[in-house]
């Protein structure tokens, strides 16, 4: 099955395009939105109106239009650390209609069924937004982390779970379930062996969590999650700079291929595969294929 990915768009509807043409272009039967998929809004006075706007006026009509003209292609998408919750919600409006379907905390079967399919052919795909606590503001998708330490101040903290924002305090933050709890209750939902986890953060300790000042700052979490249950591919995203380093955009951890397209806010980053040989059919719109 061909999968185009992409991730931390930020409202740039030209890049949805961009990874909508890649899709139709390559054959793919789904396109996926790794987290960061609204315009950066942290003015509390104007950021649920300007997401919401985002989505009515851009994104709705953009995914509707393409699901009428090409039905078998699916669009997976993913919030960030950089959504507000109260707007992720109207992503349920996209999946009641059939033209996009949200991943936080859900798992779909990717590839359809038929009858020569077994439990051991099925492929699901899951998503996980939430990063590990960050020095921003928008909390509603960031969650403590293993070994976490706080080096910074969560005064100016807010959340929108309850349709509006408000300030955050610390101590409920710190009571909700962390990465690596929430990964376990996300493992339930499908095996994770046959499932391709697509995750806000990255892996700790690997060349896609990178950040500018060369501190790996992905989840410890996710990535025993990862070593532990040896998906066949976690797609990523939230380091922007992590495969500019060095031209690293997929590493292996065990047996499991993980990607970061990363994003450098003026060329379109994503990247093309084939569930079937991922390593082989592995490309990157700026970095091209896998070196040998």
């Amino acid at each position: 099955m061909r999968l185009v990915y992409t991730a931390d768009l930020h409202g740039n509807i030209d890049w949805y395009r961009a990874l909508l043409e890649l899709a139709v272009s390559t054959k793919a039967q789904a396109a996926i939105v790794g987290g960061d998929l609204f315009p950066h809004a942290i003015s509390i006075s104007n950021a649920l109106p300007r997401q919401s706007d985002f989505v009515e006026q851009q994104l709705r009509p953009l995914l509707d239009q393409f699901h009428s003209n090409h039905p078998d292609i699916r669009i997976y998408l993913l919030p960030g650390n950089d959504d507000w919750a109260a707007v992720v919600t109207k992503l349920d409006d996209f999946e009641a209609a059939g033209v996009a379907y949200p991943l936080h905390q859900r798992a779909y079967q990717l590839r359809p069924t038929s009858p020569e399919e077994t439990d051991d052919t099925t492929l699901w795909i899951a998503g996980y937004a939430c990063v590990p606590l960050t020095p921003f503001s928008i909390k509603d998708y960031e969650r403590l982390d293993d070994d976490q330490k706080l080096s910074y101040s969560l005064e100016m903290a807010y959340v929108s779970w309850g349709g509006q924002i408000t300030s955050a305090k610390v101590q409920d933050l710190l009571a909700l379930p962390g990465i690596a709890a929430d990964l376990t209750t996300l493992a339930k939902q499908s095996d994770p062996q046959r499932t391709i986890y697509v995750c806000h953060t990255p892996p700790a300790d690997t060349p896609i969590d990178l950040a500018r000042n060369k501190r790996h700052i992905g989840s410890r979490a996710l990535r025993r999650f990862v070593e532990q249950h040896a998906p066949p591919l976690t797609l990523h995203g939230h380091v922007h700079e992590a495969p500019h380093h060095n031209q690293t955009y997929a590493m292996q951890i065990g047996p499991t291929w993980c990607v970061n397209p990363g994003n450098d806010h003026q060329r379109f980053h994503a990247v093309t595969c084939d569930t079937d040989d991922v390593r082989g059919t592995m490309e990157h719109t700026v970095f091209g294929k896998l070196s040998t």
